[in-house]
């Protein structure tokens, strides 16, 4: 059976936040390295914001980490 959107958008959020965490960064420094706004990148690792593929290829270059690791979980 498929994953549920809503499942699918919590795990996004939870690999995004781990992986912010791992490399020290705080919600604020997270977006001003990115450019993303605090308020998006916390409602996005709520797992309440569907992202565009745009944002999720900023993170991941912030992440330094390839795009299809923000998808592994």
């Amino acid at each position: 059976m498929p994953m549920s959107e809503e499942k699918f958008l919590k795990a996004l959020g939870k690999k995004v936040k781990a992986l912010r965490e791992a490399r020290g960064f705080s919600q604020y420094a997270f977006s001003d390295i990115s450019g993303i706004s605090r308020s998006q990148i916390a409602r996005l690792e709520k797992g309440d914001l569907n992202c565009t593929m745009a944002t999720l290829l900023t993170m991941a270059h912030t992440l330094e980490v390839d795009p299809k690791e923000l998808l592994e979980f």
